[in-house]
């Protein structure tokens, strides 16, 4: 799951070409490119039904991770798969302080709940 918009950063190959890459192993692939900015509720839908529909693991990356991270974090949230301090547990524990996002995840787990 590519989480970059194109052309983020100059020698970033454009999502068509990483659709390309991934069919001819035999993966699927989604863009959705967000900005931490432009990230909204329709981004963590899209990105909760890709979860959902996946027959495997996933694979989500951006520039950083934090955006996928974020994205993972309220998709979780959102579905009501972990509790918010359990979410902001294991985000953590691979390196990313989503502490700014927990009003978020809350809202989002109220939702789920």
């Amino acid at each position: 799951m590519n989480n970059r918009p194109d052309g983020e950063d100059p020698g970033q190959f454009p999502a068509a070409r990483g659709a390309e890459l991934a069919h001819a192993a035999g993966l699927e692939y989604v863009h959705i490119p967000v900005t931490t900015q432009g990230l909204g509720p329709a981004d963590v839908q899209a990105f909760a039904d890709a979860l959902a529909s996946s027959p495997g693991p996933v694979l989500a990356h951006c520039r950083s991770g934090t955006r996928s991270t974020i994205l993972w974090a309220m998709a979780a949230a959102k579905q009501g798969k972990q509790a918010p301090d359990e979410i902001l547990r294991l985000a953590q524990a691979a390196g990313y302080d989503l502490s700014a996002q927990r009003p978020i995840l809350e809202g989002y787990a109220r939702q789920a709940g």
